[in-house]
Parts: structure tokens; sequence; C-alpha cells
């Protein structure tokens, strides 16, 4: 039986000009198995949204906050009070050199009138007279020097000297704003 299906269907063994005979194969378009249509939409799941859970502030970021506040103010503040220091030293070293050439001036004049003949004469007509060997004392200071300054003690330690610093740095900023 397989002579007779050869025999029916003439074979082309060439592969040259000779068209190929499209009954044989069947129809060109391209066969789809059955019950296999187009392919179905797929369907993208919905995006999730993530809801975020409110985040609480710290307790210890909002008191480091505070903190840091604090020491910005009062690094403005003392570099405030350092300007005011360096104007108030400027003044005072104008106000130094003016009395100081009012000294020299002063000086100059006292020494101008000083008349040691004058003044000779003067003691005498008072009845003073030169001391002699017998009025003159002498002092023995070769000593070493000693000075004792009597101060109270405070008790300060270092909560002290910070609440203490932090009180001045206040009335500070009191007497500046006013």
């Amino acid at each position: 039986m397989a002579e007779y299906q050869n025999a029916r269907v003439p074979r082309y063994e060439t592969n040259g000009s000779a068209a190929y005979d499209l009954r044989r194969y069947g129809s060109a378009a391209p066969q789809r198995a059955p019950g296999r249509g187009l392919p179905e939409e797929r369907r993208r799941p919905a995006p999730v949204r993530r809801v975020r859970a409110k985040l609480a502030v710290a307790p210890f970021a909002v008191l480091g906050m505070v903190a840091v506040m604090g020491m910005l103010i009062l690094v403005v503040f003392s570099y405030v009070r350092l300007y005011e220091a360096k104007s108030q030293v400027g003044q005072l070293t104008e106000e130094l050199t003016t009395l100081q050439q009012e000294q020299d001036a002063l000086t100059s004049e006292y020494e101008s009138k000083i008349d040691l003949v004058a003044i000779e004469e003067r003691a005498r007509a008072m009845g003073m007279v030169q001391p002699t060997s017998v009025q003159t004392v002498y002092l023995d200071l070769s000593g070493t020097d000693r000075a004792e300054v009597l101060q109270e003690e405070e008790a300060s330690g270092p909560l002290a000297s910070l609440l203490e610093a932090f009180r001045s740095s206040v009335e500070s900023l009191v007497s500046y704003l006013s």
C-alpha cells in the first residue's frame, strides 16, 4: 500500500527552478492547534501600596536638638561678647594714649617749675637744716620679700562652675538686650 501512495504523488527530486507542490504539504499558512486561539491577555496585578507607619520622634532626639540649639545660641552670644570686649579694648587704648600724653605734659610742666635754689632758701627761712650723721638712719632690706593674699575660698566643683558660667551668660544676655 505504501507503493500505491507513492505512485499517486509524484516526487520531485530537484531543487532547481521547479516549484514545490504545495498540495503535498497542505496549506502554506501555519496550522494552529485546535482549541488554541490567541493568547489571552495577562492581567498585571495591581500595584500594592505600601503604607508606612508614622514615625515617632524619640525624646532623646528632641533633647539633643534642644541641646545643640542651646550651644549654638551660646556660641553666637560669646562672639557678640568678644566683639564688645574688643571694641571696649580699642576705646580704652585710645583713652590710655590720651592720658599718657597728658601725663607727659604735666610732668614736664612740673619739672620746669622746680627751682632747687628757691626751695633751699625757703627751707632755711623756715628753720630747716641739713641732717647730721647722727640723724641719718639706714634700713637693711636685703631679706627676701614675701606677700600673702588672703581670700575666701569658695567651694567650686565642675557643676558649680558650669552654673556660674550659665548664670553670667544669661545676665550678660539680659543686659545686652535691655
